[in-house]
């Protein structure tokens, strides 16, 4: 039998008078606090469960922030990567552009791309490296024609001489 039913149900009792309302008041204090108690112990229940229910959300808060934070990295990462490309890209077509010159006299231009250029600086090349056998050509036939020369005078002073 519970206690709040043991002091809800009267129970015949031989004392009458002052000492039986006593009594009364009594068991009606005892429900009372065992329901008090009662009350507490759920609101305990409650309050440790809401604090378990906080602290997970407090975790997830603080893993939603660190997730957060590492793609604020990630994106500030990409885009400082983006503008150092850009950035890199527009000097070099600064450069690009300081080597090529004017663009205006660009449709004059015999030789429009690098590529045609570098044929050209080929054949120039070439030309070079002919005109340098050429040369040599040259100073091998001027040294035989005066190792000649000195033979024709070596022997018109020895037919002087002899």
């Amino acid at each position: 039998m519970l206690q709040g039913d043991r002091a809800g149900a009267k129970v015949p009792s031989a004392v009458t008078g002052a000492w039986s309302r006593r009594e009364d008041h009594a068991g009606e204090a005892a429900v009372q606090l065992d329901k008090l108690s009662a009350v507490v112990a759920r609101l305990e229940r409650d309050v440790d469960r809401s604090c378990r229910t906080v602290n997970l959300m407090a975790d997830e808060a603080a893993r939603a922030h660190r997730v957060q934070s590492f793609e604020d990295t990630l994106k500030h990462s990409r885009e400082y990567k983006i503008a150092d490309l850009q950035r890199t890209c527009r000097e070099l077509k600064q450069r690009l552009d300081g080597m090529e010159g004017d663009r205006s006299a660009f449709p004059r231009l015999t030789y429009r791309s690098f590529a045609a250029v570098d044929r050209r600086f080929a054949e120039i090349n070439l030309l070079d490296l002919r005109i340098a056998e050429m040369e040599a050509v040259a100073r091998r036939n001027a040294a035989f024609g005066y190792a000649a020369l000195a033979v024709a005078a070596v022997s018109l002073v020895a037919q002087f001489i002899f």
